[in-house]
């Protein structure tokens, strides 16, 4: 966990909610936004995700992210499918199954989903230990948004 950044508490509470017991192992700002993620490793290949904000949450896996579905063959909800995307295009560094809550200031729309993507970006960043500029974290959140979310209804 990465001790230099001050999540919000509504990050923390909501964590501590889900995953009574656990704190999180990784703890992650996306760089120039007010956007974070704390996580832990599950031990599997499902991404459980869930939002602080807006009591959503969305399960998938490597795989079934890349037929932008859930784990349940639904599609994915709109606010996870930069979440997704980014799992997809970064699909060469090694990223377990995590549980995940995310939080932001941004207006919810396509800023916030857009802002998800940087997030994640820098997750599996952070995860792989690989080091990123943040100019590669938004030509991720681009290349998702071109190559992934366009023309997925």
């Amino acid at each position: 966990m990465n001790p230099t950044i001050d999540p919000p508490i509504r990050l923390l509470a909501t964590f501590e909610q889900l995953f009574p017991d656990t704190s999180p192992q990784i703890l992650v700002q996306a760089p120039g936004r007010d956007m974070w993620a704390a996580a832990r490793f599950n031990g599997g290949v499902h991404y459980n995700i869930h939002t602080a904000d807006g009591d959503a949450h969305t399960t998938f896996t490597y795989q079934s992210a890349k037929r932008k579905q859930t784990i349940r063959c639904r599609p994915l909800p709109r606010w996870a499918r930069y979440i997704a995307g980014v799992s997809v295009m970064l699909d060469t560094l090694e990223m377990p199954g995590i549980d995940a809550v995310v939080c932001g200031d941004e207006p919810s729309g396509p800023r916030y989903d857009h802002a998800l993507g940087i997030l994640f970006a820098a997750l599996w960043y952070e995860v792989s230990a690989y080091p990123c500029d943040p100019k590669d974290l938004v030509e991720i959140a681009e290349r998702v948004r071109r190559e992934y979310v366009e023309g997925q209804s």
